[in-house]
């Protein structure tokens, strides 16, 4: 049974995401320098948060001491009981081998490792060592954490390469993303997707040494001279015999456990660049599985007034973090931890952190238990800025519109990084460079042009594909060039394009024919505002069209008609119109009516007469909403904090403001959040959303509208 203390605690957290930074690389371009390799395998979450980072007031660990924050870890955890009467604890003496196994040894019980036994581990010089040093050696050496027989060197102050010996032995009995396969080698990841460490360093191929850079557990020593900065080595040593002080012990292994289950006793959560992980534990530290989880959260400018004086919620100032039914509350709908102890708590509102930062609680308890003056709550701030964005698709966009590219010419491309709520600056991992792979076939070559593109600091890279000349072997007529991306290193699998459809492949036509708009070859396009506000039965409105030729170019003087699909409630001319120099004709037109209707724009084109262009707009004349309805989102403006949606009888405009409250896919959220994936989705053909409204008044600034997309 989980033993809840008495008392609130503070945890903080800060994660700071270091991207790499890679060019982006232009088809037909030289190749650009390679990023530096990586650590694949880390991990945002930590061992030492809440009451495991409480200071334990070594007199010889000064508050700047660069491994504080790791040594008063092992303290809690009980890996360390300090030197001497136990106030100090000697960060800068070197480790001994015996030493470096009771450590490793207390770190595993506090994983929960069933260490194998303290009986002789065939080890010819450890009698003299005092007994639990004689039990670890032995207890590890059984297990398999280190090798057993011959001589152990207890005495000797245990090296670098030493060290990863245990780490690794370690974590490959605590730690769910490591192992050893049959035939020895370190596999890290997840079953099924696990790999060797592709790293090394300059100074040493050790695959142990390797495996803790690609986890984080080791930064390197020092800089190394790298012969070839597009190819690994790493470009830092290891030092592999070098010996090792308390005080880096202390990082080591509190690095390692990082990946493990060991999390302080009680409540405490953290937040990993995108959701809130809970972590319960018994008063052992081990994991309490099927423990439900309540977590509410604010902008960190209210964070004072979450809480009200009597210790409950202020329901007013709080936001539900979780999907239950009731914020503050243990109920049935509540997420619970799985047999690690963990539970994964998605926060819609903290994918874009707010600005100033915010603060998250996160507690358990049992049903029917509500937030109260004596509630054991776990509270961590996250930074504005700490939210990283885990890609899930990669948009490719271009200004190019036309049907053909002139034979000598290009098209530029740019691709873009999001997640469900915009664009992120990182790939999968949410950390690193997406990496993809550009295949251009041309008429006339055997093999295809392969390029690799590499995401930038903004997660975005540009390519562009031309076609310098005519093929001296081609024939006369259009020639079609096609091209493939496919993701490789850390890209998300989904390539879009900004109307939803696939990009992963596509191809452009080449041309040196001459200019025409005839209906094969013209683009026509009818520019005018998707929805207009209906307000005392009238409405005003305007729409242009531009005729373009096969290359994009303006076609002056060609005759351009518009036609609506309301013949009666608009005053739209009819008439056919010669285009001006930028090939465009404007029209302005009015609407009576009460709004609630649907409008088509078609246009028609020629150079002496007009026909048909298949060509056609949609202008929504939108009706003050209802006070609550449910309806498709059409379209909407938010910098003007306008929606319309489709309430069943037509198009209704609402206006939304900061005091309203807004929800997505049933989870509270920001109305940065809101915007933002409602923006994301009115750049799309169809928006794809639909929206549900209560308590709204137009035009009522007072009024609490609360908003729900999905």
């Amino acid at each position: 049974m989980l033993q809840l203390m008495k008392r609130r605690r503070f945890g903080l957290a800060a994660f700071a995401a270091g991207a790499l930074v890679a060019s982006g690389l232009a088809a037909g371009a030289s190749p650009a320098v390679a990023v530096t390799d990586r650590a694949d395998h880390t991990t945002r979450l930590s061992a030492c948060v809440g009451d495991a980072s409480a200071d334990h007031m070594f007199v010889d660990v000064s508050q700047g001491h660069v491994f504080r924050d790791a040594i008063n870890c092992v303290a809690y955890y009980g890996i360390t009981q300090g030197t001497g009467d136990g106030t100090t604890y000697s960060p800068s003496q070197d480790v001994t081998r015996a030493q470096m196994a009771v450590f490793i040894t207390r770190a595993a019980k506090a994983a929960g490792v069933a260490l194998g036994s303290a009986i002789g581990a065939r080890f010819n010089d450890i009698d003299d060592t005092w007994q639990e040093a004689q039990d670890a050696i032995n207890q590890l050496a059984t297990t398999g954490v280190i090798p057993s027989g011959g001589a152990f060197r207890p005495d000797d102050a245990i090296t670098r390469a030493e060290m990863a010996t245990f780490l690794v032995g370690l974590l490959v009995e605590a730690a769910p993303n490591v192992r050893r396969d049959s035939a020895g080698l370190i596999l890290l990841g997840d079953v099924g997707s696990a790999s060797v460490a592709d790293d090394r360093f300059p100074d040493t191929d050790d695959p142990e040494m390797a495996a803790i850079y690609e986890l984080g557990v080791t930064r390197g020593a020092s800089a190394a001279d790298v012969q070839d900065r597009t190819k690994p080595p790493l470009d830092f040593n290891y030092e592999p015999g070098g010996t090792v002080d308390r005080g880096q012990m202390a990082a080591f292994i509190t690095r390692a456990l990082a990946h493990t289950s060991v999390r302080p006793a009680g409540v405490s959560a953290q937040y990993d660049g995108a959701a809130v992980i809970v972590s319960v534990r018994d008063q052992h530290s081990r994991p309490v599985s099927g423990a439900p989880i309540d977590v509410f959260w604010t902008t960190a400018d209210r964070a004072d007034r979450a809480l009200s004086a009597d210790g409950t919620c202020s329901l007013m100032e709080v936001t539900r973090a979780d999907l239950s039914s009731f914020p503050c509350e243990i109920d049935d709908t509540d997420p619970v931890t799985g047999n690690d102890g963990d539970a994964t708590v998605e926060v819609i509102g903290l994918l874009r952190v707010p600005v100033g930062g915010a603060s998250v609680w996160a507690w358990t308890g049992h049903d029917g238990d509500t937030v109260a003056a004596g509630t054991d709550l776990y509270r961590f701030d996250v930074a504005e800025g700490d939210d990283v964005g885990f890609a899930f698709e990669t948009l490719v966009t271009t200004s190019f519109i036309a049907r053909k590219v002139r034979i000598g010419g290009s098209v530029l491309y740019t691709m873009q990084l999001r997640d469900i709520v915009g664009k992120v600056s990182a790939g999968v991992n949410g950390t690193d460079p997406a990496r993809w792979s550009l295949s251009v076939q041309k008429p006339g070559q055997e093999e295809p042009e392969v390029q690799t593109l590499v995401s930038d600091e903004a997660g975005t890279v540009t390519f562009s594909i031309g076609l310098a000349a005519r093929p001296a072997s081609g024939a006369s007529g259009d020639i079609t060039v096609t091209y493939t991306l496919t993701p490789e290193d850390n890209a998300p699998t989904s390539t879009v394009l900004a109307n939803g459809h696939g990009a992963a492949s596509g191809r452009l036509i080449f041309s040196d024919e001459a200019s025409s708009i005839t209906r094969n070859n013209a683009t026509v396009i009818i520019e005018t505002r998707s929805y207009v506000h209906v307000q005392d039965s009238f409405a005003s409105n305007s729409a242009t069209v531009t005729v373009l030729d096969q290359y994009g170019d303006p076609f002056p003087g060609a005759k351009v008609k518009l036609e609506s699909s309301l013949t009666t409630a608009v005053t739209l001319d009819t008439g056919e119109f010669p285009a001006d120099g930028r090939g465009s004709r404007r029209y302005a037109y009015q609407y009576r009516g009460q709004g609630g209707v649907t409008e088509t724009l078609s246009a028609s084109h020629g150079v002496d007469s007009v026909r048909p262009s298949g060509v056609t707009a949609t202008v929504h004349w939108a009706a003050d909403a209802r006070p609550a309805d449910t309806g498709s989102v059409l379209a909407g403006d938010v910098r003007r904090r306008q929606v319309v949606a489709d309430d069943g009888t037509g198009p209704v405009l609402l206006a939304y403001d900061d005091n309203d409250r807004f929800n997505l896919s049933g989870s509270p959220t920001t109305i940065a959040v809101f915007e933002a994936v409602l923006a994301e989705a009115l750049n799309r053909a169809s928006p794809g959303l639909s929206l549900t409204w209560s308590n709204y008044r137009p035009g009522s600034d007072r009024r609490v509208t609360e908003y729900s997309l999905s």
